[in-house]
């Protein structure tokens, strides 16, 4: 073998070797962001499953929310029903009490006129006019 020859082949070795020392270095990097990337992976999806549950914790705290929202009634519907349920309200369609309910009347309406805008008052009137 030549000198050329034999300074040729050493090089060829030496690079074979720096290019094999660069690919394990390489892949000891891959190893390792690769670990990371599962460890991130599972991370990942225990936090999925822990936001899962607390939406639907959340959604039944809304859906108990708003049934117990529906089923509060409001300052306007109690004193609807309590005008609804009171003597003055049946007195007001039998004639021999209608003298005797006037007064009564005239208070529950100006309780339901300061809830309603009037459209109960209304439709009171209304249903009044058909008995007449």
């Amino acid at each position: 073998m030549t000198e050329k020859t034999s300074k040729a082949l050493v090089d060829a070795i030496r690079l074979k070797d720096e290019n094999f020392e660069s690919l394990k270095r390489h892949n000891g990097e891959n190893v390792r962001l690769k670990k990371q990337l599962e460890a991130t992976k599972e991370q990942l999806e225990t936090t999925i499953l822990e936001v899962s549950k607390v939406k639907g914790e959340l959604e039944s705290a809304l859906v108990e929310v708003s049934w117990l929202k529906k089923s509060i009634p409001t300052e306007r519907d109690a004193a609807v029903q309590e005008f609804l349920g009171s003597q003055a309200f049946h007195d007001a369609f039998r004639p021999c009490y209608i003298r005797a309910a006037n007064f009564e009347k005239r208070k529950w309406m100006a309780v339901l006129e300061r809830y309603d805008n009037g459209s109960i008052i209304q439709k009171y009137r209304d249903e009044m006019d058909e008995y007449r």
